[in-house]
């Protein structure tokens, strides 16, 4: 006898047997145990949560010849003939989505049952269908033949026409709550003679995300070898990872622990553990120490916002994620952002992020003491032997970068930057770099975004680091300035303001601090000036 794999030797075969859909299932019982059948009915939610199967139920169960508490008896001849009737016709949308096909239909479904009270069409994946076949389907869903009843499943029920969902009883099944996933498994498992530990199967529920067809696809797969079901057995073949692991990650960047946390991302990569996982279980710690923090249950130096916006970010973070871009360095870098920066100053080892170098190195020739920004007189400081990333050396940067860009330059140094990306080979480089574009560019000075929030902090503490390499790769002497998107987007902003204003941009040193020189000079039009031939705008 062949083997039949688990997810279908265990599907459920009558109402009872449904996992986690309890009020879909007292409604449609119900329905039928009062003869309120519907002509149509719509069920949609995420894959493996039982549509399909929950059809083939209700289909049975309308044409059970005893049907007395609103499920099939499994006794009669039409219980028992019920999978090789020909009166239950079963439509994969996803490859039967043409005008023709339900056409087709439309001209069959004439035709009287052979042995069934009801001639039942389950359409799976009906989204799929194109808009000529939704059309052609409209007026036979509203008014079918007395004998006849459709029921259609979707995982995508925003792509379904709002005259096809009018014309339906519609049902949401949810996700299947892990309990009830765990308590299945351990009933399977007891069937198949499986040994297993609670945590294993656990693991395979949260991995699962609410699908029990997923949650059986992965004890199938684990269970060939006689293995007991275990949590290190799941995390090893699938790819998962340990509560306490993630655990383990937020404290190590709760306590600045750096070591700790390299050490972690190490095990990640070299496990080549699934990123989504990886993700999806911070983004759940996160959410609880969030709810910890702000009840007061916990002492974190992690604040609600910095948990609050962290979980967003994870979570924009797995639509921006390519599969030519290592995951784990974009996940790391994210992660990062949140290592209170400013311990730096009290023990600069712990990070890494500098060489000394005297600032007189950096110097700009032909360069005014002062300029003007908004109108406003800065004066600007700095350490003599360290670069300092204050909001002052920023815009000294952007100021001179401003002074000559050109499109020449700027597409220039784009061209160069790509191919640097492309082929450094330097992990740590490549992953602070591997989100950044150029946006503006002059002779000497390069003006940088980074997409993901918070990463320009990192970016411009590491920046010596960046221009070393950057300078060597290219064989030039650039000075660089990395900025969020919002940062950007106010220094345009703030670019034009001083144009219309008839302030000129000049050179500003970056060793020396100095005063304003206005000046008269009507500069070029902004538009002239900003979006064609000085700076790339979105």
């Amino acid at each position: 006898m062949s083997y039949k794999v688990l997810y279908r030797k265990y599907r459920p075969n009558n109402f009872d047997d449904v996992i986690g859909q309890k009020y879909v299932v007292e409604i449609l019982k119900n329905s039928i145990k009062e003869g309120h059948i519907a002509h149509a009915y719509l069920f949609s939610g995420p894959r493996g949560t039982g549509k399909t199967s929950m059809a083939r139920i209700l289909a049975k169960s309308l044409n059970c010849l005893d049907n007395k508490e609103g499920k099939a008896c499994e006794k009669c001849n039409n219980c028992i003939s019920f999978s090789s009737n020909p009166d239950i016709i079963e439509i994969d949308a996803a490859s039967n989505n043409g005008v023709e096909e339900i056409r087709e239909l439309i001209n069959n479904i004439k035709i009287m049952p052979t042995s069934l009270k009801y001639k039942v069409y389950i359409i799976d994946e009906v989204h799929m269908l194109s808009q000529s076949a939704f059309n052609a389907l409209l007026l036979t869903l509203e008014e079918p033949p007395e004998h006849v009843i459709f029921i259609l499943a979707t995982t995508n029920i925003e792509s379904v026409p709002i005259t096809i969902l009018s014309r339906c009883q519609k049902f949401d099944f949810r996700r299947i709550d892990d309990n009830d996933i765990v308590n299945r498994l351990k009933f399977i498992c007891e069937k198949e003679n499986i040994s297993y530990e609670d945590e294993g199967l656990r693991e395979i529920a949260i991995l699962s995300d609410g699908g029990l067809r997923d949650a059986l696809s992965i004890l199938d797969q684990i269970s060939k070898n006689n293995e007991t079901i275990t949590l290190d057995l799941v995390s090893k073949e699938v790819g998962s990872i340990s509560n306490k692991k993630i655990d383990d990650l937020i404290k190590s960047i709760n306590d600045n622990d750096l070591k700790t946390f390299n050490n972690i991302f190490e095990e990640f990569y070299n496990n080549n553990l699934n990123y989504k996982v990886i993700i999806k279980k911070l983004i759940y710690s996160l959410s609880e120490l969030s709810t910890n923090v702000l009840s007061g249950e916990c002492d974190s130096n992690l604040s609600f916002d910095d948990c609050k916006k962290m979980i967003f970010e994870l979570n924009d973070l797995i639509n921006k994620i390519s599969i030519n871009i290592n995951a784990y360095l974009l996940i790391k870098v994210l992660l990062l952002s949140y290592f209170k920066i400013q311990n730096n100053v009290n023990d600069p080892s712990k990070y890494g992020k500098f060489e000394n170098k005297n600032i007189n190195d950096l110097s700009v020739k032909n360069e005014k003491n002062d300029v003007k920004f908004n109108g406003k007189i800065d004066t600007i400081n700095y350490n003599e032997n360290s670069l300092s990333m204050s909001d002052e050396f920023v815009n000294r940067r952007i100021n001179n970068c401003f002074v000559n860009a050109s499109k020449l330059s700027l597409i220039n140094v784009q061209k160069i930057w790509n191919n640097f990306i492309k082929d450094t080979d330097f992990a740590k480089l490549k992953g602070l770099i591997s989100d950044t574009q150029v946006v503006t560019a002059s002779d000497s000075y390069v003006i940088l975004v980074t997409t993901i929030n918070h990463q320009e902090i990192e970016l411009n503490q590491n920046i010596e680091m960046i221009e070393n390499n950057f300078n060597k790769f290219c064989s030039s002497e650039y000075r660089l300035v990395f900025l969020s998107e919002k940062k950007w987007n106010i220094e345009k902003k703030k670019y034009i303001e001083n144009l219309q204003k008839k302030y000129k941009y000049e050179y500003i040193s970056e060793q020396t601090s100095g005063n304003i020189d206005t000046e008269d000079e009507i500069t070029s039009l902004a538009n002239n000036l900003f979006s064609k031939d000085k700076i790339e705008i979105e």
